[in-house]
């Protein structure tokens, strides 16, 4: 059976060639369409995670709820140690973030103020390695490096001085002058606009609360292990104390927006596999269509309607398979160079991405699961489409078919 239905496929290659071309092109477009969409929010998430959220965040009882200065801890560094010491922690990163209003004489701007530890924070989010200008800060600087379109918006270079005003620890007020020592520009355009980057123990001056930090940012080696180490860091500390919060809560507005984009975009997908229906049915019907003779003839000398009709499915199915091995060699080395190596976007479609608070940027997904669920997929596209011919055998009028 499996060598006559090979044979069959290449007796009439341009036919062949046609049906596998369908499948091949069915695979091809539902991979690349679902990695760049994939890939996309991918970044935004994992660029958030090492600039701004971390994988898990640990505060002071209350802070999550009410983000204000008061509600701000204070965290031993043996403490903070022993968090490292849990396995699968890569990298922990203690913080201030408060709000102040960021100055440069007749111009103005809110800002948020981050105080960091430097060496801390560049092994977590690389963040000296977005330095366009100027330099990087050291351990108990008393000067700030903001993000470039902040920079431009204020007017401000390197060796400037920047005015912030804020709120202070228990109400009192926070105001100083920083000299600029670095520009940065960072991947997510809203945080390119509004960060400002201190030390710690400046902003700790900032805000009058010394060894204050408004939380401590964690970050895994294997993201898999999240519950897992959110359980054993709870295990470490005073839960009457502090809230450890994992990734999924404190991103919650942009998991939300990904899931209504994914939304829409499973709604592209849908009417994309409809016309692959379309497409697998037409080449199904013409493939049916001009074999009939030949389905007729060999009823007719004896061979049974459910021996052609396992032969045409055994053909189908090599032809589909062919389709979808071909799609997916040919679409592995384009994913994995566009992975490393993300078409740049310019003109109105960068500024739209810049409005939804995304890099003007289209990396691809690397996710095998992308290529597992467009094969199944296609595959079950493929046998709803082989009902036609199948039933065309079926139903197939031998005498009057042989006469024509």
């Amino acid at each position: 059976m499996f060598k006559l239905s090979w044979r069959n496929i290449w007796r009439n290659k341009r036919r062949s060639a046609i049906t596998i071309a369908s499948i091949f092109f069915s695979v091809f477009f539902c991979v690349i369409m679902l990695s760049f969409s994939n890939g996309v929010w991918n970044h935004v998430i994992d660029e958030t995670l090492r600039t701004q959220a971390g994988h898990i965040q640990v505060h002071h009882k209350g802070y999550w709820d009410d983000q204000v200065i008061d509600n701000f801890m204070e965290m031993d560094t043996t403490v903070i140690r022993s968090i490292e010491a849990i396995p699968d922690v890569a990298y922990t990163s203690p913080r201030i973030e408060t709000f102040a209003m960021a100055a440069t004489r007749k111009i103005s701007k809110p800002c948020l103020l981050v105080g960091i530890d430097p060496a801390r924070e560049n092994r977590m989010s690389s963040i000296a390695n977005h330095i366009v200008a100027g330099r990087y800060l050291t351990a108990k600087d008393d000067g700030v490096i903001i993000g470039k379109a902040l920079s431009d918006y204020l007017k401000a270079n390197v060796g400037d001085t920047l005015a912030l005003i804020g709120q202070g620890y228990h109400g009192t007020s926070a105001a100083a002058l920083f000299i600029v020592r670095g520009i940065l520009q960072l991947p997510i355009p809203e945080l390119d606009a509004r960060f400002v980057y201190t030390s710690l123990p400046k902003a700790q001056d900032f805000i009058s609360f010394p060894n204050g930090e408004s939380g401590l940012l964690v970050t895994l080696a294997n993201e898999r292990k999240l519950a897992e180490v959110v359980s054993n860091i709870e295990a470490k500390l005073d839960t009457n104390e502090y809230e450890v919060l994992p990734w999924t809560v404190t991103m919650e507005k942009l998991l939300n927006q990904a899931a209504s984009d994914k939304a829409f975009s499973k709604i592209i997908m849908f009417i994309l596999y409809v016309i692959v229906g379309f497409g697998i049915l037409s080449t199904f019907i013409m493939l049916s269509n001009e074999r009939q003779h030949e389905f007729a003839l060999v009823i007719s000398l004896g061979m049974n309607r459910k021996r052609v009709v396992k032969s045409l499915l055994l053909e189908l199915l090599m032809m589909t398979s062919l389709g979808i091995v071909l799609a997916i060699v040919v679409t592995i080395p384009i994913i994995v160079y566009f992975h490393f190596h993300p078409i740049a976007l310019t003109g109105n479609l960068a500024d739209t991405m810049l409005q939804y608070g995304m890099e003007g940027i289209l990396p691809m997904d690397t996710d095998p699961v992308t290529w597992i669920s467009q094969t199944f997929i296609i595959l079950l596209i493929t046998c709803v489409m082989a009902i036609y011919p199948v039933r065309k055998v079926l139903k197939l009028d031998i005498s009057k078919t042989i006469k024509q």
